[in-house]
């Protein structure tokens, strides 16, 4: 069965189209993915920031509600050392997606994701799936589905993790 069905049906079965959940915390793990503008996107190349870390899917309805969203929340935290980063999961092929990025505005990077790194993640239970992860590598929330304090509640913790690297 592939990652899509599973993550569908997943979806469906626990309502990711809800409100968003938190997870567990611990160290985020390594992964290393194929840009879709070109290029790699790891961990690694992005220690010393908070990143946001957004699993989804061009066809999953939630997702691209929160486009809008994610557009406000990446202009305003971009200058404050903040990376968002999209993981495109099951989504077509690669001109595909670009085609898509380019007509829903998405400006901020992406990831061509893949089972591994979703299942190395937790991705598992449905998209999206939302991680904050602070300039150590730690993953400070996990946040399944959508919801109307989703980016205040993203913002939130980007702040926090701001803050405690400042101190």
């Amino acid at each position: 069965m592939s990652l899509r069905l599973v993550l569908l049906l997943a979806a469906l079965a626990l309502g990711a189209c809800s409100a968003p959940r938190g997870g567990p915390l611990g160290p985020a793990p390594a992964f290393d993915l194929p840009a879709v503008a070109g290029g790699q996107i790891s961990l690694a190349s992005l220690r010393g920031k908070v990143i946001v870390l957004d699993f989804w899917a061009t066809w999953c309805g939630p997702c691209l509600q929160e486009i809008p969203d994610y557009r406000l929340f990446w202009q305003k935290n971009r200058a404050r050392g903040v990376e968002l980063v999209g993981v495109v999961l099951d989504s077509g092929e690669l001109e595909e997606i670009r085609a898509f990025l380019r007509e829903e505005k998405v400006e901020w990077p992406q990831a061509l994701g893949d089972d591994e790194t979703a299942l190395a993640f937790g991705a598992t239970d449905g998209l999206p799936t939302t991680f904050v992860i602070d300039q150590q590598g730690t993953i400070k929330r996990k946040m399944l589905g959508i919801g109307p304090d989703k980016i205040a509640t993203l913002q939130r913790t980007v702040d926090e993790a701001l803050a405690t690297a400042a101190r």
